[in-house]
């Protein structure tokens, strides 16, 4: 588990011989921020590897046990914070006459979230700032009160550099409409008040997903009770080797009436769509084989496949699963664009407000 830690510092009192380290902290584990009650274990020491102090027992690296005094500190979105040397929370003081011995002073930090076992925590954090701080100490007194306030206003600049960096969020962006022709192998009633024409990809596994989890049911609902026509039409997207053989496959499929068992072979396939899988997809389909064949070899449908590809562009689709639906109007469709595999859900919804309008 690789761990990210950065840090700053301020000093705080509690007493005339004593301070408080008060510590902010980032922490990023297998490349995220963590969030969640960590366990931690501070040691402060000089540029020679001297130890001056530690919040508590040294923990065995990879060990899950927690050392008695092992600090328990809730983590959010990475951030977290502590009072190094607050005797009140039982950890050993920090005497303000031995800090000021350190040369370069750095600080470790051990953590161990449960599950990984105990770690360092990214490299030394260097606290180039302390000795400033140190000898300012030395001049006035800083109270609690005052060091929490430091501590709270170095969290709010810290909060609004983390805003700073990560854009506001916005609107989502209104919804597209485009019109596509309504060419391509169907399924449902011709004269259905809804058509959803689809673009996919054999070898693109969200379109399968659709295929599988969502197509199935649309059928049940929408196209098996007369409301709702499914056009497919072919974007085989140009970094998948086989997706434009399989539409083509397909579409040599439909001129023997056999476009969906296909479709469903090729998707059954679709981690594997090597020729000699393609041809033994259209021998489980029962297909004429050397018509089959002949229309393979003669790419007579490769116009349609770049037709399909045009109006997908002309759409502003370029991925896929892709989707148009809406109310047909002659050979055309005008309709609402959907991207992605999205959930039956949203598909639903859509139709029934498409079947509620007038």
């Amino acid at each position: 588990m690789a761990i990210l830690a950065v840090a700053t510092a301020s000093l705080g009192s509690l007493g005339r011989e004593n301070v408080v380290l008060n510590y902010q902290g980032k922490l990023r584990a297998e490349g995220r921020a963590f969030s969640g009650t960590g366990h931690f274990m501070f040691v402060l020491e000089n540029q020679s590897g001297e130890i001056l102090w530690s919040s508590g027992d040294f923990p065995f690296a990879g060990s899950t046990n927690n050392p008695s005094n092992a600090l328990a500190i809730p983590v959010q979105q990475g951030l977290y914070g502590a009072r190094l040397g607050d005797t009140t929370l039982g950890m050993p003081a920090l005497n303000l006459a031995g800090l000021r011995l350190l040369l370069n002073p750095r600080l470790k930090i051990w953590f161990n979230d449960g599950r990984h076992g105990w770690q360092r925590a990214g490299e030394d954090v260097p606290l180039e700032n302390l000795s400033a701080s140190l000898a300012e100490a030395g001049k006035r007194t800083i109270t609690t009160a005052q060091a929490d306030a430091i501590l709270e206003e170095l969290h709010q600049v810290h909060t609004l550099l983390e805003r700073q960096k990560t854009p506001a969020p916005q609107a989502p962006p209104p919804p597209t409409f485009a019109t596509v022709m309504l060419a391509g192998p169907g399924v449902g009633r011709a004269d259905a008040p809804v058509v959803l024409v689809e673009f996919t990809d054999y070898q693109c596994p969200y379109c399968k997903k659709f295929h599988d989890s969502v197509l199935p049911e649309l059928a049940r609902k929408f196209v098996d009770t007369g409301k709702l026509r499914l056009v497919s039409r072919n974007l085989p997207l140009s970094f998948h080797q086989h997706a434009e053989p399989a539409a083509r496959a397909a579409l040599c499929a439909a001129q023997q009436d056999k476009y969906w068992p296909m479709r469903e072979a090729l998707f059954a396939r679709s981690a594997d769509l090597s020729l000699t899988n393609i041809l033994r997809a259209a021998q489980a389909g029962s297909l004429d084989m050397a018509k089959f064949q002949t229309c393979l070899d003669s790419k007579t449908l490769d116009a349609g496949l770049k037709q399909d590809g045009l109006e997908a562009s002309a759409a502003g689709i370029s991925g896929t699963p892709s989707f148009v639906l809406g109310k047909p109007d002659g050979d055309k469709l005008k309709g609402l664009v959907i991207i992605g595999a999205q959930p039956l859900a949203t598909f639903e919804a859509e139709i029934q407000k498409l079947l509620a309008a007038k």
